[in-house]
């Protein structure tokens, strides 16, 4: 050990130090060996010796040596292919197995059938698929893309400059137009500030809240329809609903939608059911009441309280307006049923849990015959035909792809006569938005991006 100096411009050495010489001279042969097995492997010659040559070489005219040729590895007929990192594929056998075990599985839970993990009819299990499904490979055409995007676009362009929609009987804007074309966007796979669309669901869903009234919690502005704006409160409280878990910025939604539900529930009419006037008071109407039954089941989803009374007396008015052809009246006491209801029919009897209820049956049975049995302008020539179309898509959706892939196609040939250059659809008022974002949602069904669709 070296002597240490206390002297002013002497460097003094540790105790130890020559120890950490001899590490440091470990360390530097480590890398060289590890550099050394690098270069062997990749064949680089080390230093000092030079390449030699091939043995068989010959050098070509002018003096210039040969290149050779590299050889082309044949793979072997017998080798499985492998992936990117050296590691085997998966076997076919053991995929094979995991289906054969899906489908066991399968059998057994569609014997047992949809089961409850509690008392709440809201929440339920289904049995799962037996197979997995190509649905949407096959039904989502080029045509059906094509309309898609001109559909889209329309809605694009005519967003408000305060973010909200309008149409020719609900000016200038309307929330509930404006919730339609935001589920629209939704269905595409965009969310408030996310995606293609996210800037548009992003305003449109700021208009909504905007429209808020203080006291009664009714989501509703200016161009409300003038019988009430219980269609209006509806769509906007289910679009939020659905954007609910997208927006962590909006501390005040949560207050924003229980008032929503609230209000819905104060509106609940004698007879059951529900109408455009926000009030007790009155008769009720088969579609205003499917809507307002869909929004509470969503709601109750999400968390809100949702009395169980309050479902079971609406979908006891639903019961009453029905036929036993499978057809559904506007109002109980009516005389004629309405075509366009029988989607409307199907979701609000779901509302209760009952999926195997008496009239679910008819009412999809009597959907399916009047898609095949008319023709496409029969069917075009039907009043609100795309209103009715959309609700009948998500009561042929909930029944199973035996159901919905026919109804899907047929109602794809209706609608490519129905859309106009700019893109847009259209009903019997010249209404060109909410048809617009209604049949846009039911092209864009098999994407399976909305929640609105459920099996």
């Amino acid at each position: 050990m070296e002597r240490k100096s206390n002297m002013r411009g002497t460097k003094s050495v540790r105790p130890g130090s020559g120890t950490f010489v001899r590490g440091a001279a470990r360390l530097f042969a480590v890398l060289v060996a590890a550099l050394l097995v690098a270069s062997a492997r990749t064949g680089v010659p080390e230093a000092g010796e030079a390449k030699k040559a091939p043995a068989k070489e010959k050098d070509a005219p002018g003096g210039e040596p040969k290149k050779e040729t590299p050889k082309k590895e044949t793979p072997k007929k017998d080798a499985p292919p492998r992936p990117e990192g050296g590691k085997e594929a998966p076997k076919g056998e053991d995929a094979k197995k995991t289906d054969e075990a899906e489908k066991l599985l399968a059998e057994k839970e569609k014997k047992r059938g949809p089961s409850f993990p509690g008392i709440d009819p809201a929440f339920l299990v289904l049995p799962r698929r037996g197979e997995r499904p190509n649905t949407a490979a096959q039904i989502l055409t080029p045509q059906v893309r094509e309309m898609t995007e001109k559909a889209l676009d329309y809605l694009a362009k005519t967003q408000g400059p305060d973010g909200g929609w309008g149409d020719m009987q609900f000016k200038p804007t309307n929330t509930g137009v404006t919730a339609l074309a935001c589920l629209a966007f939704m269905a595409e796979g965009s969310r408030p500030r996310v995606g293609r669309f996210g800037k548009a669901v992003d305003r449109g869903l700021e208009f909504i809240l905007k429209n808020v009234k203080k006291g009664s919690g009714i989501i509703a502005g200016a161009g409300s329809n003038e019988l009430g704006p219980m269609y209006e409160h509806a769509l906007s409280t289910l679009a939020l609903l659905m954007a609910s878990g997208d927006m962590p910025w909006k501390s005040e939604l949560h207050e924003v939608l229980g008032n929503a539900v609230d209000s819905i529930k104060k509106s609940q009419k004698l007879d059951g059911g529900w109408r455009y006037a926000m009030t007790n008071q009155g008769d009720s109407d088969m579609s205003v009441t499917a809507n307002v039954l869909w929004v509470l089941r969503t709601a109750k989803k999400c968390g809100f309280t949702v009395p169980k009374d309050a479902v079971e007396k609406g979908v006891k008015y639903v019961e009453k307006c029905a036929l036993p052809d499978g057809t559904f009246r506007y109002r109980y006491w009516g005389l004629h049923a309405s075509p366009s209801l029988g989607g409307t029919g199907i979701i609000a009897l779901c509302n209760d849990g009952s999926l195997d209820h008496p009239l679910i049956g008819p009412a999809r049975d009597r959907i399916a015959y009047d898609y095949q049995r008319y023709t496409i302008e029969d069917l075009k020539a039907r009043r609100y035909f795309v209103y009715g179309a959309f609700y009948a898509s998500l009561g042929m959706y909930s029944c199973g792809d035996e159901y919905f892939v026919p109804w899907f196609r047929k109602a794809v040939a209706v609608l490519a006569t129905m859309q106009r250059k700019d893109g847009e659809f259209f009903d019997e008022y010249d209404n060109t938005v909410y048809p617009t974002a209604m049949a846009a949602m039911i092209l864009q069904v098999p994407l399976g991006y909305l929640p609105i669709y459920e099996r």
